[in-house]
């Protein structure tokens, strides 16, 4: 079964389109990466899958729900409490990381299992150290996030993503704020969610980390998928626009 189909998407900002016709299917356990020069539509595809963005037309469907379908050519959502049960099929890390700066790291995690799954405090803050273990951050629960490193900061938005127990998580350019060194420290936590087969969907212009993690990789330019494939597929393709994009980057 998917996890996820995105059927026939389209959206536009201001008249202009910037997603055309786009389907992707998601399998459970399977990585993707998405990869493409800026302004492709990449992050766009992350925003309406997580509804942070609304589809124009199109279908949104987690695990055989629907959250978007078409009628009279228009794409309309189910209702609100349908909606709030099929946000909790999914997390999301931003580049940006997006933590409450005045809540400590523990704080941080616990906050949503808390109020939105109504967890015992107690049980959220052991499965939230629990987590912090996991991703080296353990000594780190009473700091503030402008106390950690943008790596650091990185990982607790991983943790508090993760503390919400999702099917599938969502990467938005996760390592794009980071130095090469702070970089590779998050990225070997990705890497070991892959080897634990989490689910994941990851926008990325880290190209060795995509032919490494993912199963399948789809490259997108203007508004659409050009090509999409296993990691060998798309490094050894002979569509000019993709040999050149990640001889780019490559060389870099």
């Amino acid at each position: 079964m998917n996890l996820l189909e995105m059927n026939h998407v389209s959206k536009k900002f201001d008249g202009l389109e910037v997603l055309k016709d786009i389907s992707i299917q998601v399998k459970k356990g399977e990585v993707i990466s998405i990869i493409g020069p800026s302004g492709s539509g990449k992050s766009t595809i992350l925003r309406c899958a997580t509804m942070l963005e609304t589809i124009d037309s199109g279908e949104l469907i987690y695990l055989n729900r629907k959250a978007a379908w078409n009628e009279n050519g228009k794409a309309v959502y189910a209702p609100h409490k349908e909606l709030k049960e099929i946000h909790r099929y999914y997390g999301l890390v931003f580049q940006n990381f997006n933590l409450f700066p005045h809540y400590s790291v523990l704080k941080n995690i616990i906050e949503a299992p808390v109020s939105v799954l109504k967890e015992p405090k107690e049980q959220a803050t052991a499965e939230a150290r629990e987590l912090l273990k996991k991703l080296g951050l353990e000594d780190k629960e009473d700091y503030y996030p402008h106390q950690l490193s943008g790596g650091q900061q990185q990982r607790v938005s991983i943790a508090r993503a993760l503390a919400l127990k999702p099917q599938i998580l969502f990467f938005d350019e996760p390592t794009s704020a980071l130095d090469p060194e702070l970089t590779t420290e998050v990225l070997k936590v990705i890497k070991e969610l892959a080897k634990e087969h989490m689910t994941m969907i990851i926008v990325t212009h880290e190209m060795q980390f995509a032919k490494e993690v993912s199963e399948r990789i789809i490259f997108m330019e203007n508004g659409y998928i050009q090509a999409e494939g296993t990691p060998e597929d798309i490094f050894n393709s002979d569509n000019i626009r993709v040999k050149e994009f990640i001889g780019k980057l490559e060389n870099r």
